[in-house]
């Protein structure tokens, strides 16, 4: 990409970046030219997620802070506008997980799964949407799950954070598809991250975070006349 070209491009916000599926996501992004924001809680990560991605030649912005702050994301998304001048894509990526029975709940944490896996998805859709709008163009992907179509036994609140998070990528699309906006969901299935690791499974079977990445590049490369607004990834070989 010239660098004319990565003028004309607007930004693309990637949330947990700093490891796992979101830093895979924004090392393909910025080996496609995508000028960038990464927001994680995890300063130290984050500064060197934001090197790798920039030595890949794209310009690179970070910010810090809680994703269940809402003026954290309001800064963010200020920052972004006032860098690159537009947001051409969002990645919902940022996500935590308990595995808790119901009878066990620890509710003070089932409700902080549902603000990062959920809310600030909503959150952020809400704050980029108008200047997509206004420009009749952009792509809002948000990373499921497949437990957002399953539902195991001590998983109810990320389960239920991801259903959540589907059923609203869903009706977010339909607002929207006329206005020339692509709405996706990628669900992948055991990923190997930090998320997953000590769980008794094979990692060397998972989904790999780049297998996401490249998910996410199909969305952000399909035509303007089709919407891949579902992808579900499902390891080749059982975990």
């Amino acid at each position: 990409m010239t660098e004319s070209e990565m003028q004309q491009k607007g930004a693309a916000i990637v949330t947990g970046a700093n490891r796992g599926i979101g830093l895979a996501v924004a090392l393909k992004m910025a080996e496609l030219g995508w000028p960038l924001m990464l927001l994680a809680r995890d300063a130290d990560a984050l500064e060197q997620a934001t090197r790798r991605c920039a030595a890949l030649g794209a310009p690179v912005q970070w910010r810090a802070g809680d994703l269940t702050s809402e003026s954290f994301m309001t800064e963010a998304v200020a920052a972004t506008l006032s860098e690159y001048g537009s947001v051409d894509a969002l990645v919902n990526n940022a996500g935590t997980a308990v595995q808790q029975r119901v009878q066990d709940a620890d509710l003070d944490r089932w409700r902080q799964v549902m603000q990062i896996n959920f809310d600030s998805a909503v959150f952020l859709s809400h704050a980029v949407l108008p200047q997509m709008i206004a420009r009749q163009s952009g792509c809002i992907i948000n990373i499921s799950s497949i437990s957002g179509r399953n539902t195991p036994s001590g998983s109810a609140i990320y389960s239920a954070s991801k259903h959540a998070l589907n059923g609203f990528t869903g009706c977010l699309f339909e607002d929207v598809r006329d206005l020339g906006i692509k709405v996706s969901a990628i669900m992948p299935g055991f990923v190997a991250t930090d998320l997953t690791r000590g769980v008794g499974l094979e990692e060397t079977n998972m989904i790999q975070p780049e297998d996401v990445a490249e998910a996410v590049a199909y969305v952000l490369g399909a035509s303007a006349s089709c919407c891949p607004t579902e992808i579900v990834l499902r390891p080749q070989r059982t975990v």
